[in-house]
């Protein structure tokens, strides 16, 4: 389905019904991303993703993005469908936009879920993406794959499902270099949060072999957010959504109940 959202063609799905739950992805992502959590939720909530301006099948725009308006995009989408509270889920770069979102307008967000939850990037964190999209918008997407790919999924993933390896590398190809380059720009310049602000029930979760969002961001998320807890999610990495679903979901579900 299709829907305009702040002048922009945004893709999303929806199934399900029950006490809605919103699914936001992350840098490179699709809503496809969360295809295995979305079937395993839907059985007992209304389940929405959407694909963020210039992922997937939504729309590009001129100009920067940014988390805010990653996060205006999702507010919006809440707004034209009516929903009530929703429980936003977010990964990586999604897990900003849902933290931005549910510390500006927690009348909109009721419990929030982060996968592989960013606190904040140090300097040279931030320096990476930048040169990330400089390389992008110079080389396109082929020279970023092979050294993108490798911490995406953990090692014993990688030899029991490389099928899986090559649906990952080519939803990562096929995003538009300039897209991409400026979501990482997004990325590299996100606003800082007060965390102390976000009231919500948060559930944080992260796979036992994040190198990018390791568990010890997990943590220090834990302690910065009043009402948080961590659970660790075995034989999975950055993208655990795609690695272990059921066990993503379960979680989801034992969280919300």
């Amino acid at each position: 389905m299709f829907i305009e959202l702040n002048g922009v063609t945004h893709h999303y799905v929806s199934k399900g019904e029950g006490p809605p739950v919103v699914l936001v992805h992350g840098l490179g992502g699709t809503l496809h991303s969360w295809y295995g959590v979305t079937e395993n939720l839907a059985l007992h909530h209304h389940v929405l993703a959407l694909d963020l301006r210039g992922h997937g099948r939504s729309d590009t725009t001129e100009g920067t993005f940014s988390i805010g308006s990653f996060a205006a995009d999702v507010e919006a989408l809440i707004g034209a469908l009516e929903l009530p509270a929703v429980t936003l889920v977010g990964h990586s770069m999604g897990t900003l936009v849902a933290q931005h979102l549910a510390a500006r307008r927690p009348e909109v967000v009721d419990n929030l879920v982060l996968v592989g939850g960013i606190s904040y990037f140090e300097p040279p964190a931030r320096d990476t993406y930048r040169r990330r999209a400089e390389r992008a918008e110079a080389d396109g997407m082929d020279a970023l794959v092979d050294d993108w790919l490798p911490g995406a999924l953990a090692p014993r993933t990688a030899a029991k499902l490389p099928q899986l390896v090559g649906l990952l590398r080519e939803m990562f190809l096929r995003n538009d270099p300039a897209s991409y380059a400026k979501s990482c720009r997004a990325l590299a310049d996100a606003p800082p949060l007060r965390r102390e602000d976000i009231g919500q029930p948060t559930l944080l979760l992260v796979g036992d072999h994040d190198r990018s969002t390791p568990i010890a961001m997990a943590e220090e998320l834990h302690r910065e957010i009043p009402v948080s807890q961590v659970r660790v999610v075995a034989g999975a990495a950055h993208w655990a959504a795609l690695e272990q679903p059921d066990a993503l979901a379960a979680a989801i579900l034992e969280f919300l109940t």
